[in-house]
């Protein structure tokens, strides 16, 4: 019994320190999830992506996008479609997504 009580509280150990630590998640390739949000039709760019286990089980996301010029009357056509890719191809159901049109005055953050 002893040695089954060591394994899990070594494995929930781990778990602990990758959600105190914020890590992106096992599976999740932060890289593969700013491509997949560029491919997302009316996004011109995406930065400052943020991925991390919030508690057991739940993941989520921050991202910045920014549109292109010719989509800025369709912001909520994008965001909803930014969304679903998260939900569906990540399972990502939590997710903040900050959306500017071309030309704002958005900056990535300097750290």
């Amino acid at each position: 019994i002893a040695v089954f009580v060591a394994v899990r509280a070594v494995l929930l150990g781990k778990e602990v320190l990758g959600v105190l630590g914020q890590h992106a998640p096992a599976g999740l390739d932060p890289t593969e999830i700013l491509d997949a949000l560029r491919e997302v039709p009316g996004v011109a760019e995406v930065h400052d992506l943020h991925v991390w286990t919030l508690t057991s089980g739940m993941n989520v996301a921050t991202v910045h996008m920014v549109t292109r010029p010719d989509t800025a009357d369709r912001v909520v056509e994008v965001l909803d479609a930014a969304t679903r890719l998260l939900r569906e191809r990540y399972d990502l159901d939590h997710a903040t997504i900050q959306v500017e049109v071309a030309g704002g005055v958005c900056q990535g953050s300097s750290w």
